[in-house]
């Protein structure tokens, strides 16, 4: 059984969770706990897969019981649940919860999040996973320029000079970031030469999400081979089509960033298991198998699995991890709805049939999620992105 801990310091509340989730004690074991100290006590006796918390509580609040789990017990899923909607806290409490759902919820919504969650916990503490992992070699650091500007975004009243500060220290990022804003695909009248401005007309999650990919990217030995410019090309497409396809409520700078890294797992095989990725290619080319499952056969992980582990060691937003996770799972495809995975999956599928190849599962998903929306004008609108995409 799943051990899920709740907290509030209001019984009442509590109470009610009890009530609406009693249906769930067949595989829910549920422990609720009146405030942090409380919580933090049920946490040292028994281990915990996932806490779901209020944010407003007197003594030890949501935000730093979630920052005290994630430092003692990285392994457990954080869910904010709370009727405390103002911007600024709900970009701290992102900080260090994986999720964040606005009181009311209804008993199926938060089911839900509780069971994807509990989903990826699964596979990210999977020991053959983390064992292949660990024949990797060393993995690079979380994204020092991606850490510095999630920080300062973090104060909703940042300067702009600040974030511009913070840029400029990386090259590779001050490129990027000239490049993009001057890019066809922005479409401006006139040539941005100046950082704060290009910050000021591209926002601030642009900023954030080019940030990570540029860091990303070099991490993983940069773009000089023809495989990693492809994957590059390939990623900034997914990424592009994934903003366009999320619907409300989805952030499309959210699924902007998913687009970028759901293929993060296979930059970490073929800079750290150079040779057993590419017999893994072959064998997929030899056998007509898709490509995860000859990673799976030869290596005894996919690269999904992979990206969704590192991804998840670098704390990066639930879905972001998620979408990276089971863009190959099928079975996923639009099973909770038109949700970040399966934008993630199409956009993936879109994107590979917009540049004539035959991706993974490609037309299955296709036909998977043609209930969501009109395939032809997706693929119409993919060539569109992919020409947008060539011409920057």
């Amino acid at each position: 059984m799943n051990h899920i801990l709740f907290v509030d310091d209001e019984p009442d509340v509590l109470d009610g969770l009890r009530n609406v989730l009693r249906s769930e004690r067949a595989r829910w074991e549920m422990h609720f706990a009146v405030g942090g100290e409380a919580a933090l006590s049920e946490l040292d006796g028994k281990p915990f897969d996932v806490i779901v918390t209020d944010m407003r509580m007197p003594g030890i609040d949501g935000l730093a019981l979630l920052g005290m789990v994630r430092k003692r017990y990285p392994q457990v899923a954080r869910i904010v649940l709370s009727g405390y909607a103002d911007l600024a806290a709900v970009a701290r409490a992102t900080s260090v919860a994986h999720q964040y759902l606005l009181k009311p919820c209804g008993a199926d919504a938060l089911r839900a999040v509780i069971d994807r969650a509990l989903g990826l916990q699964a596979l990210l503490a999977n020991d053959q996973l983390r064992k292949v992992v660990g024949g990797l070699g060393t993995l690079p650091s979380a994204p020092s320029v991606y850490q510095a500007l999630t920080a300062a975004l973090s104060d909703p009243n940042v300067e702009i000079k600040k974030l511009a500060a913070i840029v400029k220290r990386d090259m590779g990022l001050a490129t990027r970031v000239l490049q993009f804003v001057n890019s066809a695909y922005c479409g401006l009248a006139q040539r941005i030469t100046s950082i704060e401005s290009a910050i000021t007309h591209l926002g601030f999650n642009t900023m954030r999400h080019l940030a990570l990919t540029v860091e990303v990217f070099a991490s993983f030995g940069g773009a000089g081979e023809k495989a990693f410019e492809q994957m590059e090309g390939h990623a900034l497409l997914t990424a592009r089509l994934a903003r366009k396809l999320a619907p409300k409520p989805l952030n499309p700078d959210v699924a902007f960033a998913a687009g970028l890294l759901h293929d993060a797992g296979k930059l970490v095989l073929m800079s750290r298991a150079h040779a057993p990725y590419w017999r893994a290619v072959d064998e997929a080319r030899r056998s007509g198998a898709p490509s995860f499952a000859a990673e799976k056969e030869v290596l005894g992980a996919t690269h999904a699995e992979i990206g969704a582990y590192l991804l998840g060691l670098w704390d990066l937003p639930h879905d972001i991890v998620e979408p990276a996770a089971f863009h190959h799972s099928l079975d996923r495809a639009g099973q909770n709805g038109f949700d970040m995975t399966a934008v993630i999956m199409l956009a993936d599928a879109l994107a590979h049939d917009a540049a004539g190849e035959k991706g993974d599962n490609s037309t299955a998903v296709l036909e998977k999620l043609a209930a969501f929306g009109d395939v032809k004008a997706w693929k119409e609108m993919a060539l569109a992105e992919a020409k947008a995409a060539r011409a920057m």
